[in-house]
Order: structure tokens, then C-alpha cells, then sequence
């Protein structure tokens, strides 16, 4: 398993960390047997870093990190990361309770990696308000936390201020090829690494979403290399790039851990030509038949507050990524009278809209589709 030793902290991790975010289940439930299993594999394999937080789960993966890992291995053998809820602070009695709470959920006396979770352009002030600031530096003091940081879910403009804001240990981001070249990844990427802060990578597939992409995509892969799958080259390129420290890959069976613990036992940086396949797959992901919205919200004049640039951006994603979940769950997130459902044809929309897009024919067929 490769290894690194981050900047700054001199930490040693192992390249691959395990996010435990998508484990599996039985029923609604963990599959400690199944987990455990996987948790174990990963260990014999040399991977050292393992990332929850107060959601996941449920609220159950700290507990599940606390009996899988903590009371079943070595703890000088591994690191565990976990996430303070800012917003859940106050619910829990303040940020002492909730590390407290999260500690002994974990059953740990020391958490290695403690971020602040979902870090936007406001939030230091929301942490001095709240004082969890006071409390991650006596927490440090106190030897209960080793390194504090951050999960960033912000404007890309609003990191350098609070990069700058706090002397952090390390941050997380969210980094892959695509949010790369059709995004803001690059951007956030050179922000992280032009300050020499260590870096853990999430979402390296995109949520599953670049396994998962249109056929003339996945093409592309296969054509390159037959016996590697479409998540590889995504987590490939994202350990090629020489400020990434941990890439965090969310496991859900064995199967994934054994490709995962092989693809970074040693990994094998992109070349120029394994770049190349990458530029491609771009390339393919623009032939889309996609609906040309740019997400502008011009469209928002709509005097039914249908949420038309929201659907058709989920439309592209099922598309690009076969991500199906927010648009079949659209009627959860909207009331009966903003629904497509909704649409008076007036038109206000189409004069809006700066693409010239036929929105009102591409809703009735996105209506029909959902119906």
C-alpha cells in the first residue's frame, strides 16, 4: 500500500482512506458481519485512514468505527476521521457535548482527524459564535484531537479566506476529473496546495456518478484498457496529482476493496497517455444530448416557482452520471403547486431564458417521463 507523509504534520497515511459513508446494509440497518469483513481486508491490506462523521449512517458509522475498529485492531495501527456538525451543534449542547458525545461514540481517547464539517464562506464566524474554535484548541491541548481541519462545501472565491482564517492541520475537497476540467476542481486544488496544507480527497468518483457515466463515456474507458474498471481511472487520476495525500473511496463490498487495495498497492500515476483517455472521456461527456441549461436561474421568474433549472440540471445528471435519485424524488422537494404539473405555458421562462431553450416542451416531456 502506498504511503505518504503529509506536509506541514509530517503524518504518515496511506494513500487510499476508506470512507465509511456506504456500507453495507441490511435493510436499513449496518452489515456488521458484511463491514467487518471489509474493514479487516482493508487493514491486511496496509490501508491506515478511515474517514466518518455524526451523519453518516445515520449517526451509526461512529458507533460502527468504534466496534469495527477500535475495539477489534490495534489503534497505533490505524487513524480515524470524524466531522464536528456545526449545524447540529446547539441540538447536541454545545460543541464540548457534541465531542464528547462523538468520542465516546467512537470509543477512542485521542480522534486523530477532527474537521469541521461543510466549511462555506461563513462559517468562521459561526464557529467563534458558537466557540468550537475554543474548544478544538483545548481539545489539542488536552491531547483528544491530533489534527484539526476542515470539509470544504463553499464558493471556490470564499477558500482563500478561510484557508487564511485558521491555522488548520489539513483540509478535504472535493476533487475528480470531471469537477476538474467542467468545474471549479482545479481552482480549489492549486488554493489548497499553493499554502502546502495537507489534502484528503472526497468524491473521487463523484459519488459513484463517474462508474455509473453515459455509455460513450464508459466507452472510451474500455477502449483504453478493458480490464480496468471506469472507477479506477477515476481514482487513478486523482492520486496522480502530486498534492492529493488520501483519496477517500466510500466501499460498499468486497469487491470494490479488493480492486481499491490492488490499484494502490503500488498506484501507478497516470502518464501522458493515460491522461489522454481522460481529455477524451471529457470530450465525450461535451457530445452529450444534454439540455443546454447553464443553471442561470433566469428561469426563476417563472410566476409557479417551478424549480426548472434545478430539473433540468437533474435531468443532465442522469444523463452524464445516471443519477437518478433527485429527480425521482422531486415531489418530496417541491410543493404540488410548483411542480411541472403546475406550468400555465405563459411563456415568461422562454423571454427569460438566455440560452433560447423550449422550456416549456422539454418540462412536458420531462413531466411525462416522471409521471
Amino acid at each position: 500500500m502506498d504511503k505518504r507523509k503529509m506536509p506541514k504534520i509530517g503524518e504518515e497515511v496511506s494513500r487510499l482512506g476508506m470512507g465509511l459513508m456506504r456500507l453495507p446494509c441490511a435493510g436499513k440497518e449496518i452489515d456488521y458481519p458484511a463491514a467487518e469483513a471489509m474493514i479487516d481486508r482493508l487493514m491486511e491490506g496496509g490501508v491506515t485512514y478511515y474517514d466518518t462523521a455524526y451523519f453518516y449512517h445515520g449517526g451509526e458509522s461512529e458507533l460502527f468505527a468504534g466496534k469495527a475498529l477500535v475495539s477489534r485492531h490495534p489503534r497505533d495501527t490505524f487513524t480515524i476521521a470524524t466531522k464536528m456538525p456545526l449545524g447540529e451543534v446547539e441540538k447536541e449542547g454545545g460543541p464540548q457535548a457534541c465531542f464528547d458525545k462523538q468520542q465516546k461514540k467512537l470509543g477512542t481517547d485521542c480522534i486523530d482527524f477532527y474537521l469541521m464539517h461543510g466549511i462555506n464562506g461563513g462559517s468562521l464566524d459561526h464557529m467563534a459564535r458558537l466557540g468550537a474554535d475554543e474548544v478544538v484548541r483545548k481539545m489539542k491541548k488536552e491531547g483528544r484531537i491530533r489534527y484539526h481541519g476542515f470539509s470544504w462545501h463553499g464558493a471556490t472565491e470564499d477558500l482563500p479566506g478561510v484557508l487564511d482564517g485558521f491555522d488548520w492541520d489539513f483540509c478535504q475537497i472535493q476533487l475528480n476529473y470531471y469537477d476538474w476540467f467542467a468545474g471549479d476542481g482545479q481552482r480549489l486544488y492549486e488554493t489548497v496546495t499553493s499554502r502546502n496544507i495537507p489534502l484528503v480527497v472526497m468524491e473521487p468518483v463523484r459519488g459513484g456518478g463517474l462508474a455509473r457515466s453515459h455509455p460513450d463515456v464508459v466507452r472510451v474507458f474500455e477502449e483504453a484498457d478493458p480490464n480496468a474498471s471506469v472507477a479506477s481511472w477515476a481514482l487513478r487520476w486523482c492520486g496522480s496529482l502530486p498534492g492529493v495525500d488520501v483519496v477517500l473511496s466510500g466501499m460498499s463490498d468486497m469487491a470494490q476493496v479488493e480492486e481499491n487495495i490492488n490499484l494502490f498497492s503500488p498506484l501507478v500515476p497516470l502518464t501522458g497517455a493515460g491522461k489522454a483517455v481522460i481529455e477524451q472521456a471529457m470530450e465525450a461527456f461535451t457530445k452529450l444530448p444534454l439540455i443546454p441549461c447553464t443553471e442561470c436561474d433566469y428561469c426563476a421568474k417563472c410566476p409557479n416557482s417551478i424549480p426548472i433549472s434545478r430539473l433540468f440540471g437533474g435531468k443532465n445528471d442522469v444523463v452524464r452520471f445516471g443519477s437518478s435519485w433527485f429527480l425521482m424524488n422531486y415531489k418530496n422537494w417541491t410543493k404540488p403547486e410548483n411542480q411541472i404539473t403546475a406550468c400555465s405555458e405563459c411563456g415568461v421562462c422562454e423571454t427569460a431564458c438566455p440560452q433560447g431553450i423550449n422550456i416549456i416542451e422539454r418540462l412536458k416531456l420531462l413531466g411525462a417521463e416522471l409521471a
